[in-house]
């Protein structure tokens, strides 16, 4: 097992990550979009801090569950997505793995300034949720669209060697 890859999670928990993430996005519909809050939901939670009406420190308040679900197979489906290995791992691969993780970061930060300098009030809160995925989307994105170059050119360059294998 490879310095690089000994920490990334196995092949197969693309998949969960797939479902976890696509279960957020529609519980996400529900919550934000339509406006739904199930009454289910609600419980008593311990908050290390709160504000809604009055702050309170370290007590039991009640609250309605959605959000933090949506937040969690959002960003539990993109952290299995993201750090899963490939079937096959190579060299090439470790090295789109980290230019992408390079170029995410500047896609990120690029956002958080946007946010910073375009956003205010309670927008500027929203844009620091979205932030909280938008490092690990990013690098998805950008980690599929170089591994998709990669393997399109390895196929032009050597159509007939690389015609069953997929790195």
């Amino acid at each position: 097992m490879s310095e690089r890859t000994r920490f990334l999670l196995p092949a197969k928990f693309r998949f969960a990550g797939s479902i976890f993430f696509i279960a957020g996005i529609i519980t996400g519909v529900f919550r934000f979009y339509l406006g739904i809050k199930p009454k289910i939901l609600d419980a008593k939670v311990f908050a290390v801090y709160s504000e809604y009406l009055d702050e309170k420190y370290l007590k039991l308040v009640t609250n309605n569950l959605g959000e933090e679900i949506t937040l969690f197979f959002v960003l539990s489906g993109l952290f299995l997505i993201a750090f899963s290995k490939e079937k096959t791992e190579n060299e090439m691969i470790k090295n789109i793995r980290y230019h992408s993780l390079i170029i995410s970061f500047y896609v990120s930060f690029a956002f958080l300034l946007a946010a910073i300098f375009f956003t205010f009030g309670f927008a500027f809160l929203y844009m620091l949720i979205l932030f909280s995925a938008i490092p690990m989307a990013s690098y998805i994105v950008i980690f599929r669209y170089q591994l998709y170059q990669y393997r399109k050119n390895l196929k032009l360059t050597n159509p007939i060697d690389h015609q069953d294998q997929q790195p």
